[in-house]
């Protein structure tokens, strides 16, 4: 009987140490996914480095993720018969004393928001010219959709070169003095602010009676005082000027006219105000059945004539 009892009392035993070792394998195999692991806290642990992102090829900026700004104005627009005295305000042009709405073609000297109203100014004028600008000096009939049409298609080449393009109107509903056109040379179109923009380029077709034919830039000619502008103010803007005309007249059908520069228009509003070099295009003459057709026909060769020169003129300041 005691040995039966023994017997017993040992196959308890066994059989409580089997299950404790089985459920020890269950604890670390199973419920801890593997057996335990000691770390050592003292290791170095290496990070990896935040891969930098390339620059896009043909990227032009000033400073890492920065484009160049380039504004592009595409000359005249709505007929200022057609517009109301509050489209006129808006679009920055003002009256004078006599209650003509136009603009002043200076600012104070060394001003870039004060308007000259006739004095404290350089004088320079047009011949039989004057400080002031009437608004109806700009009215064109054809003129200014072939102005867009061209800005427009310069604007598609530049950005797809990676500048970044700010345009002084979009549609021929819109007439922005030149003055509220040069605002967009500035951060916000604020005038108080150092000017953002590398260019400031016109764009214009020419006329005269029917005869004219081929393209041409206007050129500056120093002195100039307004605010911002650097001592190589005009000799930069002849050179954009000159590198737009001729890409124009090397990918069109646009022959030069003349020597392709303009030399007697120095005082255009444009030159006296712009904080920035500006380049002022003359693209063929719109009132020449010929040049007409081919300002129409191949505008937009004309605009990825215009991103070449602008591209070369920045690439190369």
């Amino acid at each position: 009987m005691f040995k039966k009892i023994t017997k017993i009392v040992l196959i308890v035993i066994l059989s409580i140490t089997i299950l404790f070792e089985i459920g020890y394998i269950i604890k670390n195999n199973v419920l801890n996914d593997g057996p335990s692991v000691t770390v050592d806290t003292t290791e170095n642990v290496v990070s990896t480095p935040t891969p930098t992102l390339p620059i896009v090829a043909g990227e032009v900026s000033d400073t890492e993720g920065e484009a160049k700004i380039i504004v592009i104005d595409p000359g005249h627009g709505k007929p200022s018969s057609l517009m109301t005295d509050e489209e006129k305000r808006n679009y920055g042009w003002v009256k004078n004393q006599s209650g003509s709405w136009g603009e002043w073609r200076h600012y104070k000297i060394g001003s870039s928001t004060i308007d000259c109203e006739g004095t404290g100014c350089n004088g320079r004028v047009t011949p039989n010219g004057a400080c002031w600008y009437p608004i109806g000096n700009g009215d064109r009939n054809t003129e200014p959709d072939i102005n867009l049409q061209n800005a427009l298609a310069a604007q598609k080449y530049l950005e797809q070169m990676g500048y970044t393009v700010r345009m002084t109107r979009k549609s021929n509903d819109e007439n922005p003095s030149i003055t509220k056109r040069l605002s967009y040379c500035y951060p916000d179109n604020d005038p108080t602010q150092e000017p953002d923009a590398e260019v400031f380029l016109c764009i214009h077709s020419n006329a005269s009676g029917g005869t004219g034919r081929g393209t041409a830039y206007i050129s500056a000619q120093a002195p100039y005082d307004q605010a911002w502008i650097k001592g190589d103010y005009a000799d930069k803007s002849n050179q954009l000027g000159k590198l737009c005309n001729n890409k124009i007249a090397l990918l069109t059908s646009l022959n030069a006219h003349g020597t392709g520069v303009i030399e007697w228009e120095p005082e255009l509003i444009a030159f006296c105000k712009s904080p920035i070099p500006c380049g002022y295009l003359e693209i063929g003459f719109f009132d020449n059945a010929d040049d007409l057709h081919i300002l129409q026909s191949e505008s937009d060769l004309i605009g990825k004539a215009i991103a070449e020169g602008v591209d070369e003129f920045c690439r190369t300041q």
